[in-house]
């Protein structure tokens, strides 16, 4: 009992200790967040975070630096968990540039389940390239796909005109599947079985009613049917 007693404060004391340690770089305060990322760009202009990419870090960005290699201009690259739900990411780009002090094209892959692509530019000009990463954005793919489809983007040249269409199918899909969820309730279901108006609904209302009237019949037979049994049982006992 003794050693059972010691196991819960220790418990204790290990999820505190836990609690408190960094977990990650990600998940440090913001203001330290653009160092750190700017210390890592300046090691090399792709930075994949092993929290988000997992054992595949170098294959990532091997993809990465063939993606962007394609862009006339320098382009790093963070790849990293979202920092908190709804957190704005180019505040972030803009302190990383000013810390590491290189022009050029700098994109953020972002997010745990769903990947958000955030791109700026400082120093160069590429046209398109807001729209392209957000067009990238509505993909469901990995970091790589996202860095690829944003580069197609600016290279095609439409990335606005893609963008749009983009956006244009979403909306579509989603009217789609908005008309599918406004059909009838499971309780406006079942009343519609029952509407008199309509032969089946009529013929389900005499269903139940039938049963209904059976176990009704089953429910005040079965007490008389004892009755007459247990006046039956003394009288065979006499004889």
């Amino acid at each position: 009992m003794p050693r059972f007693r010691l196991r819960v404060p220790a418990a204790l004391l290990i999820a505190a200790v836990w609690a408190v340690l960094p977990a990650a770089p990600a998940a440090a305060a913001p203001e330290s967040t653009a160092a750190f990322y700017a210390e890592r760009l300046a090691e090399d202009p792709v930075y994949v975070s092993d929290h988000l990419a997992g054992p595949g870090v170098e294959q990532t960005r091997s993809g990465i630096s063939a993606a962007t290699a394609r862009l006339d201009v320098p382009v790093h690259v963070i790849v990293a968990p979202a920092l908190s739900e709804g957190y704005d990411v180019r505040p972030m780009l803009a302190a990383v540039h000013d810390r590491l002090g290189a022009d050029g094209v700098y994109l953020a892959v972002t997010g745990d389940v769903s990947l958000q692509l955030t791109a700026a530019a400082y120093g160069v000009s590429v046209p398109g390239l807001e729209d392209a990463a957000v067009e990238a954005s509505y993909l469901d793919a990995g970091p790589v796909r996202l860095v690829e489809r944003t580069v197609d983007n600016v290279l095609s040249g439409e990335a606005t005109a893609r963008l749009e269409r983009t956006q244009g199918a979403a909306e579509e899909e989603n009217a789609a599947g908005a008309e599918e969820d406004t059909g009838p309730s499971p309780w406006e279901e079942f009343l519609a079985e029952f509407d008199t108006q309509g032969v089946v609904g009529r013929n389900n209302i005499g269903f139940v009613a039938g049963i209904a009237l059976g176990a009704v019949a089953v429910l005040v037979g079965y007490p008389v049917v004892r009755g007459v049994r247990a006046a039956r049982t003394p009288k065979a006992d006499r004889s």
